[in-house]
């Protein structure tokens, strides 16, 4: 199979932008062999005309030989750059190319993608008979034996092509540790390069190359790389990239940090990229035991990190402590907590502000690490997580919906720190990693009923070894372990394979990868799904970036580029990164600069909209509303959007990132005129009740807690995986979240702690805990038992059994004031609601009746979905679903609880004489169900002019509504 390459709309207008810039560098327009001067080893003399970057330039300097361009992550820099190669030499005549890239894997895509015969395929009817001769120079390609200095044939390749060579391009690659290593600049080769030179970097520069620089962010003009660049005198830097380097001017009160740009013609940012589809849209999970016990887990905060020779330590302090310990090179971190598992400890000081762990996490000052993350079972969560979030992905991608689509094959990126936990035969990580594919792969085996899928399945299971595979940077080319070459093979080489179903016919059963940070930037494969960090926090990077390898969108199994599909990639992390999310929006909307300063457009744009009379005033009114400080950095960045009018800037649409976090949520309009006909029944039922209870004998009590603490109730802890999409309201992004319970075994607590919490949630006395603990577990308990979730089952147990013995043996008594609802605020009717309150899901194919309660039809349940499109009929003067918390009738063992649905009824009057009441609900009902339903019933079954029903199939509604 090989892939499909397409002409895309902003590739060839990023390409385009180029050649606006160039425009009139050379004497013609169109280059002609004629024109051919001097060398014909070296490129063509151009220089590039200030009046041409002008027109083209969006941003930064004028002057130069740099050319900037900005794509987004995923959107493909490498074909832009491969292209203008094709069109420089068409227009230009120019020969000699130059691609720098700062890693062994973008080195390797850049060549896998040059080279492969798919690209040569696309380009040769938009470029007849011309190709590009790729030179890679290797850290082997240079030869000292026995005396003799051998120059790098493949340099010599390069360098000795001439423009007589009419129809090829020659390009050299190699990545800038190559460029600036002993082999390149020394100067006793045997050889002498275009007859004058005998230094590798000479020759270069004798050919006037065009350089072009793949991800600019690596190559800071202060380091040594660039400045390797440099001295190589290239007519023309082209820069391509997602995120360019910062440089900081001034001091004090005027520090102002910048983007690095040179002459940047053209800007396809993150909003743009995933407004318009052209990636995926992310999903950021995490995993977290129960909040109450998060408040209270240990976490320890680098405050110093010493580097002076005679004594190097790390110092950390337990955040709301004042205890501090020291931890000095190679020792444990197990001095500061237990729950550093792994043999963890400090490898290097590298600085005052740098310390690298043995499991080469970087921890810097100001860095916060939690135990509980780096313990065996907090990273198995993190892996059986990703194996469930894999298998849903592809059941969707070969399960596609349409016309007989084609499926598409998932894949799934794992980056971790220790590679012995993988490569070992009895890594940690291996172990537990194929252990718990194989226990999803058994299950989904059995309940398969597509043929197809199920035999992709049974020989993965089969062949468990192959479905994964891995790539380091210690993963040498020819590397006598043959089986971890192809492994790296396909992970940096063979992307289309990767993309296969099936290969020699037979199933390519490989999708889960596994990485170090050394696959980072400038490496992806169209089909990952989804990505899992275990433990890696790494460096402060853009969090753009470590998305990156997951945003290009997939190819289907006949390698066809996928667009106009809500393609999503799910991101996990652990619990230290949860606010990624927060950080990944601010950094998609502030690409397109509105969190960095204001401008005097922005505040042009506002006086034009009204916010202030003049600029003078906008700004002044900016710094009173802390929107801004005096040095036009802008604080409040929603606030400003809010300001701004709609559209000035792009801003990143809804449902393409989620994130959890404040702001505005969706909400449902209250109709007010229909309300108002059944305000009167608030009256009655949005009182306060007290519930009064028969006197509790001792002995009851003590069975109930003896039942309580039955061996069933004490479990492993509970923890909750985060999902989090960010979405846009308004023109803002925000942070939305899904909480799912996952088991794992952490969240213990001190037996006293236990005993205490017992007695808070169930009013038993801690005296009778205690006791009967000692009766039932003479001989001791296992302390992993005494946790959170234990907690959580015993106090459901206890009001379980206190709700066999009382069901019936309490009353209601109302109270002499009101209280405030989700409908009702200070005795006032809302104008509107969170649509969560009234219902998750959008009914559109309920027509909304003039005497429903909102202007739409909202559901939670199936059964509440069915009710809502039936017509109550003309005795009903109002209907309409319930919000959440509007009528609190309090439950016997805590909490609130309100019917799902009020229907009006008129008896002839033309006014409310009776409300309906209905609780929807399945026959077969959870006893958190059967208590709300017991205290509903008792509750209004003693209010006048109510009535209560419970129904477990819609069309017993119009029944009821007949018979009333």
């Amino acid at each position: 199979m090989s892939l499909y390459l397409e002409q895309l709309d902003h590739q060839k207008k990023a390409i385009e932008a180029v050649l606006r810039a160039m425009k009139g560098c050379t004497d013609a327009d169109e280059y002609s062999p004629l024109q051919d001067e001097g060398d014909t080893y070296a490129n063509r003399p151009i220089r590039l005309k200030q009046e041409s970057l002008t027109a083209a330039k969006l941003s930064g300097s004028l002057g130069g030989n740099g050319i900037d361009i900005k794509m987004e992550t995923g959107t493909g820099k490498t074909y832009v750059y491969t292209r203008l190669m094709y069109e420089l030499h068409k227009q230009f005549g120019l020969n000699k190319f130059i691609v720098f890239v700062p890693s062994i894997p973008i080195k390797e895509g850049a060549r896998s993608f040059i080279t492969a015969d798919y690209t040569n395929q696309h380009f040769s009817p938009l470029y007849e008979n011309v190709k590009i001769d790729l030179n890679s120079i290797e850290a082997g390609s240079f030869s000292i034996k026995k005396g003799r200095k051998t120059m790098s044939t493949e340099l010599l390749d390069y360098l000795e092509g001439t423009r007589n060579e009419k129809n090829t391009i020659k390009c050299l690659l190699m990545n800038d540790a190559m460029l600036t290593s002993k082999s390149m600049t020394r100067d006793d080769y045997d050889q002498t390069l275009i007859g004058s030179t005998s230094c590798p970097v000479e020759g270069i520069k004798l050919t006037r190359p065009v350089v072009i620089i793949d991800e600019p962010h690596r190559f800071k003009k202060e380091n040594k790389a660039y400045q390797a660049i440099q001295a190589l005198d290239p007519q023309l830097v082209i820069r391509l990239g997602a995120t360019f380097p910062e440089i900081t001017t001034g001091s004090g009160r005027n520090k102002a940090t910048k983007k690095d740009y040179e002459n940047l013609v053209y800007n396809l940012g993150s909003v743009e990229s995933l407004n318009d589809g052209l990636v995926k849209a992310v999903d950021i999970h995490y995993p977290s035991i129960e909040d109450e016990e998060l408040k209270e887990t240990a976490q320890y905060r680098v405050v110093e990190i010493n580097k002076a020779s005679d004594k190097k330590y790390v110092k950390f302090k337990r955040i709301g402590s004042d205890k501090t310990h020291e931890v000095r090179i190679n020792e444990n971190l197990s001095v500061v907590d237990d729950g550093f598992e792994g043999d963890i400890e400090i490898a290097e000081i590298k600085n005052a502000d740098l310390a690298i762990l043995s499991n080469d996490l970087e921890i810097h000052k100001g860095s916060i690490l939690i135990p509980q993350i780096f313990s065996a079972s907090y990273q198995e969560l993190l892996v059986r997580q990703a194996i469930d979030k894999h298998f849903v992905k592809e059941r969707e991608n070969w399960f596609r919906e349409g016309n007989n689509p084609a499926r598409v094959k998932t894949l799934s990126l794992f980056f971790i720190d220790s590679i012995s936990s993988y490569r070992d035969a009895d890594g940690w990580l291996k172990t537990i990693f194929e252990q718990a594919l194989g226990e999803k792969l058994k299950s989904m085996i059995k309940h398969e009923s597509d043929p197809e899928y199920k035999e992709f399945l049974e020989q993965s299971l089969y062949n468990i070894g192959d479905t994964h595979g891995g790539y380091f940077a210690e993963d040498k080319q020819g590397s006598a372990d043959e089986k971890v070459q192809a492994e790296v093979d396909d992970i940096l080489r063979n992307k289309e394979k990767m993309t296969q179903f099936k290969a020699d016919g037979k199933w390519n059963v490989r999708r889960f990868l596994f990485s170090k940070w050394t696959l980072r930037e400038g490496w992806d494969n169209p089909n990952v799904f989804v990505i899992t960090k275990l433990r890696t926090s790494g460096s402060e990077i853009s969090k753009l970036q470590e998305v990156g390898r997951g945003l290009r969108l997939p190819v289907d199994e006949f390698g066809k580029r996928l667009s106009g599909f809500n393609f999503r990639l799910d991101y996990i992390i652990d619990w230290s990164e949860r606010d990624f999310a927060k950080k990944l929006v601010g950094e998609i909307n502030g690409d397109s600069g509105i969190l960095e300063r204001m401008t005097n457009d922005m505040l042009a744009a506002l006086v034009d909209s009204g916010y202030a009379e003049t600029i003078v005033k906008a700004k002044g009114r900016l710094l009173f509303d802390d929107i801004i400080d005096e040095n036009d950095k802008i604080l409040d960045d929603a606030a400003l959007l809010e300001l701004l009018p709609a559209g000035y800037l792009p801003v990143l649409q809804k449902d393409k990132v989620t994130v959890n976090g404040s702001g505005k949520r969706p909400r449902v309009t209250l109709r007010k005129d229909n309300w108002e006909k059944i305000k009167g029944l608030w009256n009655d039922v949005a009182k306060r009740y007290m519930l009064e209870f028969e006197k509790i004998a001792e002995s009851d009590l003590k069975n109930i807690v003896v039942s309580s603490l039955g061996s069933d109730n004490f479990i492993t802890p509970q923890m909750i995986m985060h999902s989090n999409r960010v979405e846009t309201e308004d023109g803002i992004a925000l942070v939305k979240e899904r909480d799912t319970p996952m088991d794992t075994t952490a969240g213990l607590l001190p037996y006293g702690e236990f005993v205490k919490r017992l007695t808070k949630r169930t009013s038993a006395p801690t005296a009778l805990w205690h006791t009967t603990m000692i009766e039932l577990f003479s001989e001791g308990i296992d302390k992993n038992l005494i946790n959170v979730q234990s907690l959580e089952k015993i106090v459901a147990a206890f009001q379980d059994g206190f709700e066999s013995l009382y069901a019936e043996r309490y009353t209601y008594s109302s109270l002499d004031y009101k209280a405030s609802t989700s409908v009702i605020k200070d005795g006032e009717l809302v104008d509107d609601l969170e649509r969560g309150l009234v219902g998750a899901n959008e009914a559109n194919d309920v027509d909304i009746a003039d005497n429903y309660l909102y202007d739409e039809a909202l559901y939670d349940s199936e059964i509440e979905h069915e009710v809502l499109k039936i017509n109550p009929g003309e005795k009903v003067l109002v209907f309409g679903k319930l919000p959440r918390r509007s009528i609190k009738v309090p439950t016997y063992t805590g909490g609130t609880t309100s019917p799902d649905f009020i229907y009006a009824l008129d008896k002839g009057h033309g006014e409310v004489e009776l409300n309906l009441l209905v609780e929807t609900k399945a026959k077969d009902l959870r006893m958190g169900e059967e208590r709300a339903i017991k205290a509903q019933e008792k509750l209004f079954s003693n209010i006048d002019g109510v009535v209560w029903r419970k129904v477990t199939k819609a069309n017993e509604i119009s029944e009821t509504i007949r018979k009333l």
